[in-house]
């Protein structure tokens, strides 16, 4: 018996030796074989880590973060007002991601490009860090920073402009997917978008503040339009015609019906049909065109029967704009025809 365990001894430290000698250690892992020729042969499927964003997980701020848009060019830079990087929205919507997936914030939107306030040279540094440790004082939480994957970018439309409508421009040339930051912020009473972009010659900045969305659109009807004359002395209409031509859209003519509706309506009514234009084109141009379209609505309305009597047309091309011709809603609200009443 007792030689048994020795003959046994000896065997396994002669396994032991045998393995120091080739490997110095005794290697304890556990080889399969099978396993390891299968190796590279197999691909795994990644589990999908996309969360979607929710509120309920960024963390309330109590900080006094000032009024709308809650930040401002650190000292030394100013808010160029002369690019298309600056624009302010009653309305719109900022596109966030937060590493996983798009979110958008719709609101009140404020685009601001970032310049030097002097001939100094741009400090990308100072922008970064100035904003970077602002946001963290008012509470803001960094949802993401980097490059927004391609895949994802080229799926929000065809072109540059269509892919990064809602990314505050953060693209220059044929750079279309530059490093962007962007924070989130809630207050007990708001819910706040931040994106942030620079690079050598300039910063920006995008601010939305969160709101419902409240329909201004007003059927057009015959009572709408007398409603408003008789309370303001005219009625605005957007009627729309061809790009740079005087000839009435089809689907305008539904418009012209209800004027008709409104005059048949109040026999004794006599109106002034005034055309109006954005400032696009020579003053000259928008004049001769504001004329030839109030005549085109004149002429629409004798065709349906009103007394021709009754109605006088007018044109005042750019010159009285009720919006801002700097931005496309502005635009938008001075071309327009206004019907005007004549005592």
């Amino acid at each position: 018996m007792k030689k048994n365990y020795l003959i046994g001894l000896l065997a396994i430290v002669t396994v032991l030796s045998c393995k120091k000698e080739k490997g110095g250690t005794v290697d304890q892992t556990t080889v399969n074989p099978v396993a390891e020729a299968e190796v590279g042969k197999v691909e795994i499927e990644p589990k999908s880590s996309t969360v979607a964003f929710t509120w309920d997980k960024i963390p309330l701020t109590l900080k006094d973060i000032g009024g709308f848009p809650y930040i401002t060019a650190p000292s030394g830079m100013i808010i160029d007002e002369n690019t298309s990087a600056t624009e302010s929205y009653d309305f719109h919507k900022l596109e966030m991601f937060d590493g996983n997936s798009f979110f958008d914030i719709e609101g009140r939107v404020e685009k601001m490009g970032i310049q030097m306030d002097d001939d100094k040279d741009w400090n990308q540094y100072f922008f970064d860090k100035s904003v970077k440790e602002y946001l963290k004082e008012i509470g803001a939480e960094l949802v993401f920073e980097g490059n927004i994957p391609d895949s994802l970018i080229n799926e929000k439309g065809e072109t540059v402009n269509d892919r990064h409508a809602y990314f505050n421009n953060f693209y220059v040339g044929d750079i279309v997917n530059s490093p962007i930051r962007m924070y989130v912020l809630k207050t007990p009473t708001k819910k706040i978008g931040i994106q942030v972009y620079s690079d050598t010659a300039r910063g920006q900045i995008g601010v939305v503040e969160s709101k419902d969305f409240e329909q201004t659109i007003e059927k057009i009807t015959a009572d709408k339009i007398i409603d408003d004359i008789n309370s303001k002395g005219f009625a605005t209409l957007h009627i729309n015609f061809d790009t740079g031509k005087s000839r009435i859209k089809s689907e305008s003519y539904e418009i012209v019906s209800e004027i008709t509706k409104m005059l048949n309506a109040n026999p004794d009514l006599k109106i002034s049909i005034e055309g109006h234009t954005d400032n696009v084109g020579s003053e000259q141009a928008n004049m001769k065109l504001s004329k030839n379209r109030a005549k085109s609505v004149l002429i629409a309305l004798v065709d349906e029967g009103v007394d021709e009597s009754r109605l006088k047309s007018e044109g005042y091309g750019q010159s009285m704009p009720i919006g801002d011709n700097a931005t496309e809603e502005g635009k938008a609200l001075n071309r327009r025809v206004e019907l005007r009443k004549i005592d």
